[in-house]
């Protein structure tokens, strides 16, 4: 690991050198000017505009450095961002997706800066959580800090709950008894589609969290050797899963239905529960005609105080191994992390990755305010999780064709924990 290492007198007397992006030189207008190359995939209107705020407070941070921003969409991101960084043109700091296709290929190929003890020294891990951090990061090393979080529960009909007689429930046993009551009732207790194969790997992988452990989930999205996939734990989820759909938990025909198309079937009020991420806050805001809240899916009472929801952290920054100014790259990954940026964020109703309390955000809605608190307790119980498919290039497609098939009724929860366990076995 490098340490981090201030500019040198002898580079600063030097009238222009190469910095990291290949093709920058440090100008000179009077005084020295250091230029910072960042690329990010913040180009719509808001959340643009935040990231204007968060460089120019850094530039008056620390005058004589000037920020040159690139934004592109994610897709464009990924097309030129690797390329770009083996040649040498690549930019100090840049947002890279998480799991093996991105960051794992970056760290395979020496491209990052490891900002383990940075991390340690700065103070992250209290702001951000060590699980925040390792999601952020790869093979258990930190590479980078992440502006915006994502958490999955359930969005639910407060109107269809006070008509049923229903309260938030405390366990998974009230979860379950809840599920009953409402399909007793005629209504369908969780709104769901699965044509798209994805929102089902949320479904399995939120009764997974909170029936595992923190070090056996850990240890399962370690990319290290082991059986890790085929606990008892996941089996029991997997389990579970399919007694709901016997049971008639879910809408009929799920699996047949897209997830835009069961967003607008919960906007109807059939329904009293859509288990999905906070992402899906505005257009409920936007479209339901009832009021909404969200709480988290709870751990069952025989594992008091194993709150864990699938989740984590948003597209990180990172920093170029190579760059010539690696102190002013952790200065701003540094300000990324701060409370003052994280309410940024939270005032434009986008979850930030630093759990942050509802009284630092006056203006939210009651949804909103319900999101923070939940971000916020299962951070306080290093309960954050993961989103499972990133622990392989091939993970995505193969857990969401086992739980189809599983919640089909077609394989066992046995298979579907095999089918798991041999791809991650294929990678790692």
């Amino acid at each position: 690991m490098k340490k981090i290492i201030g500019l040198s007198l002898a580079l600063l007397l030097l009238p222009c050198f190469i910095m990291a992006g290949g093709n920058q030189e440090m100008e000179k207008s009077g005084d020295e000017t250091v230029t910072l190359v960042v690329w990010d995939q913040f180009y719509r209107g808001a959340e643009n505009s935040i990231m204007e705020q968060i460089i120019e407070e850094f530039e008056a941070q620390h005058p004589g450095v000037v920020i040159q921003r690139e934004a592109k969409t994610l897709d464009d991101l990924k097309l030129v961002l690797q390329m770009n960084v083996q040649s040498g043109t690549g930019p100090d700091i840049m947002q890279l997706n998480q799991g093996e296709a991105d960051m794992g290929s970056f760290v395979k190929s020496d491209l990052l800066a490891n900002l383990t003890d940075v991390a340690v020294a700065k103070g992250w891990e209290d702001r951000l959580t060590k699980a925040n951090l390792t999601s952020m990061g790869y093979g258990g090393e930190y590479y980078g800090v992440s502006v915006t979080g994502e958490v999955v529960g359930f969005f639910y009909n407060k109107e269809l709950f006070k008509e049923l007689n229903l309260s938030i429930p405390a366990t998974f046993e009230e979860l379950e008894a809840l599920l009953a009551k409402v399909k007793s009732a005629g209504y369908v207790p969780i709104n769901f589609g699965n044509l798209d194969g994805w929102t089902g790997i949320h479904e399995w992988s939120s009764i997974q969290h909170v029936m595992t452990t923190r070090s056996e989930l850990d240890q399962m999205m370690s990319g290290k050797s082991g059986s890790f996939w085929t606990v008892d734990a996941n089996k029991k989820s997997a389990a579970k899963l399919q007694e709901w759909v016997n049971k008639g938990y879910f809408t009929k025909d799920f699996s047949a239905i897209g997830y835009d198309d069961s967003a607008n079937v919960f906007y109807q009020g059939k329904s009293a529960l859509m288990l999905t991420g906070n992402w899906l806050q505005g257009e409920i805001d936007n479209n339901a005609p009832f009021e909404a809240g969200f709480f988290l899916l709870p751990a069952p009472s025989s594992i008091p105080g194993n709150l864990k929801a699938v989740g984590g952290p948003g597209i990180p920054f990172v920093i170029n191994k190579d760059t010539d100014n690696l102190d002013l790259a952790v200065e701003f990954l540094d300000l990324l992390t701060q409370e003052k940026t994280a309410v940024l964020w939270a005032e434009n109703a986008m979850l930030p990755a630093l759990p942050i309390s509802e009284k630092a955000v006056p203006g939210a809605t009651d949804l909103f305010r319900d999101i923070l608190n939940s971000y916020e307790k299962v951070n306080s119980n290093n309960g954050i999780g993961y989103f499972i498919d990133w622990i392989t290039p091939s993970f995505y497609d193969t857990s969401s064709s086992a739980v189809q098939t599983l919640m089909s009724g077609d394989s066992t929860p046995e298979e579907f924990v095999k089918a798991l366990q041999e791809d991650y076995n294929s990678y790692h």
